[in-house]
């Protein structure tokens, strides 16, 4: 028996090579019909190719020896297809005008929008503008399952989402399930703004960048996240979260120091604050900002790795550590003078308190940067003030030289990617524990804080837009970018920090409020709606177990009729409140759904229901310990015991 993944690697590159035969052979014939036809299909096999696992447990029979041997052979096929298609796309073509003035002619039109690989299925095309209806029907004709059309006056043609604005459109990529696309196509009609569509495809091409690290983030940490949350909930049931200082600080000032190099320019202006204003540093900033003789009010960590090196041999006795529900429980050890917490990862970390009424939710934008700026405008702090803020490595330098990774530095090489090097062995350490290693990334280029432009990494400009994004048309705070160095950021008022520190003259009990805060908790209150909350996700985690292998059961006896769809419907519904389930198992359902979608037969829809369902059982045998542990430690802080 040949390998799964050998035998369909075989099938779908003598796909590639027959449609890419018949390609060249229409081609040479002048049959463009036939050669619209034959290219279609060569982008629906080459997409189904990329899909593919890479053939594992080889075993090397004579069978298997002979099979790879023809995929040599295929492989040739299927690169002279993918030149042929190339060459294809390329090809000069009459105006658009011409060619919207004939059914051929659309055809043509519609087949030079796609790429050489496309996935009917999964891939998005938008169409901008009234008059391409023509182009949105020929292709759903051909299979495309997601086509937008955005902005048309015209009727949509059935199966099109019509949609009105390009926020519109981000939110509909944002919902698109079981996965984003892989890949966008934006066309506008003739005469469309070559300007606003270029914006468009920026955009569309920027979300699809957020949801494919987001998905990325959540497949490489999924697991520990809820590991560590499950340990924490001792510490989240004795600390508050963020919501028992709500209102407390209604019109404060809060100045947040972020690990920037230019931070070593301005940081020892906050020495003599004194209490006009919340000091906030990250877990990478506070180092620097306490090597200052600057003591911070707060420190806020939102990272789910062990980043206790960030803290080596400072003293945290007046500093108040302000941590994400998922991040290493060894942050709640540290002695600091106390602690709150808050939900900073959405989904992530948000069906942690659910069920506990409290609304501890921050969103962030991916970095702790992002969710301190949330987390003074929901405390309604104002003005918020950002130092250290570069988005930028000036020289190469990429933290403040006084901070834990003082040494680390930006790379470039030769084809404009960036690599940090020179990390600190405390980072080195951390990485040796676990979790992906940082990518090389496109470097870019930002606006400048004193103008001009500073150099800048993809991941630095996500954020950038971020804080774009969620200032425009913000209506309350002033914020200040007072970074003095890196990134102009569009919305932030940008000035010396000793301008702004010389307006902020009145004096706050911050301390006795933050006191206040961390200190009048009924953590028994607490440990007992924690209880409450993560019984219910046990029961359903058992209930959910039941009815998968009661499913399991029925495939296996080929009772596949209402039985069978009844209960798939409720593990359906038992699955959705349980969010963390779908969370460790994303990679498995995505597949298993893909399988589905595509299933030519009641047996390929039968086996992707079978891998969904082993998955879930693995993974709530996975998860079932890891909740009952933290119950009963649960248990024992209600009762008094020491855990």
């Amino acid at each position: 028996m040949l390998d799964d993944g050998v035998d369909r690697w075989h099938g779908l590159l003598a796909e590639v090579d027959h449609h890419g035969a018949a390609l060249r052979s229409a081609i040479e014939g002048d049959d463009v019909v036939g050669a619209i036809a034959a290219a279609m299909q060569v982008r629906r096999t080459r997409a189904a190719v990329a899909r593919i696992e890479a053939p594992t447990r080889l075993r090397g029979s004579a069978k298997e020896l002979a099979m790879l041997d023809e995929l040599t052979f295929l492989t040739l096929g299927a690169r002279a297809a993918e030149g042929a298609i190339e060459r294809w796309i390329v090809r000069p073509l009459p105006s658009e005008i011409t060619l919207l003035a004939s059914p051929v002619g659309t055809a043509v039109l519609a087949d030079s929008l796609l790429p050489g690989i496309w996935d009917f299925d999964a891939d998005l095309v938008v169409l901008v503008g009234t008059g391409l209806e023509t182009i949105a029907t020929l292709l759903l004709d051909l299979g495309q399952q997601r086509l937008a059309i955005l902005g048309s006056t015209a009727a949509p043609p059935r199966g099109a989402l019509s949609l009105t604005t390009p926020e519109e459109l981000v939110a509909a990529m944002k919902t698109m399930v079981p996965g984003a696309p892989s890949r966008v196509v934006v066309r506008g009609a003739v005469g469309s703004d070559r300007e606003v569509l270029a914006e468009l495809t920026d955009r569309v091409t920027a979300t699809l960048a957020d949801l494919r690290i987001h998905r990325n983030t959540v497949c490489a940490f999924s697991r520990t996240w809820i590991a560590q949350a499950t340990t924490n909930l001792p510490a989240l049931a004795r600390w508050p979260s963020v919501a028992a200082v709500d209102d407390r600080f209604v019109g404060v000032p809060m100045i947040i120091v972020a690990p920037g190099p230019s931070l070593a320019r301005n940081v020892e202006q906050l020495r003599g604050l004194g209490g006009r204003a919340i000091i906030t540093a990250f877990s990478h900033s506070v180092k620097a900002v306490l090597a200052a003789g600057v003591v911070p009010d707060l420190v806020l960590t939102v990272d789910p790795q062990d980043v206790r090196y960030h803290f080596s041999g400072c003293d945290l006795s007046q500093t108040r550590l302000v941590t994400a529900a998922t991040a290493h429980p060894s942050l709640f050890e540290l002695p600091a003078r106390g602690h709150l917490t808050l939900s900073a990862n959405c989904a992530i970390d948000d069906w942690i308190f659910e069920g506990v009424e409290e609304d501890a939710v921050v969103p962030g934008g991916g970095s702790v940067a992002t969710t301190a700026l949330s987390l003074a405008l929901r405390w309604g702090c104002n003005p918020i003030v950002f130092v250290g803020l570069d988005l930028s490595f000036p020289g190469g330098a990429y933290y403040v030289g006084t901070s834990s990774d003082g040494e680390a530095r930006a790379e470039i090489d030769a084809h404009g990617l960036m690599r940090v090097a020179g990390w600190s062995t405390g980072f080195r350490a951390m990485k040796a524990q676990g979790g992906p290693s940082a990518p090389a990334e496109r470097t870019i280029e930002l606006p400048g804080w004193s103008g001009g432009t500073v150099p800048s990494s993809f991941m630095f400009g996500m954020f950038h837009r971020w804080f774009v994004e969620q200032l425009r048309g913000l209506d309350g705070p002033t914020v200040f970018n007072c970074t003095e160095g890196g990134a102009y950021i569009e919305g932030m008022d940008h000035k010396p920090l000793a301008d702004v520190l010389a307006g902020l003259s009145r004096t706050y009990d911050i301390s006795a409020d933050l006191d206040a805060a961390t200190t009048n908790t009924d953590s028994v209150d607490r440990a007992e709606r924690f209880t409450a909350h993560f019984s219910g996700y046990l029961t359903g985690l058992l209930r959910c177990r039941r009815l998968a292998k009661h499913a399991r059961s029925l495939i296996a006896a080929g009772l596949v009729g209402v039985e069978l769809e009844r209960t798939e419907r409720r593990l359906s519904e038992a699955l959705r409140p349980l969010v963390f389930v779908s969370l460790v198992a994303q990679r498995e359902v995505e597949r298993a759904s893909d399988i589905a979608r595509r299933a030519g037969s009641t047996q390929d829809y039968l086996a992707g229901s079978i891998r969904l369902l082993d998955a879930l059982l693995v993974v709530i045998d996975e998860l079932r310990p890891q909740l009952e542990t933290a119950l009963g430690r649960l248990a024992s802080m209600r009762h008094g015991h020491t855990i």
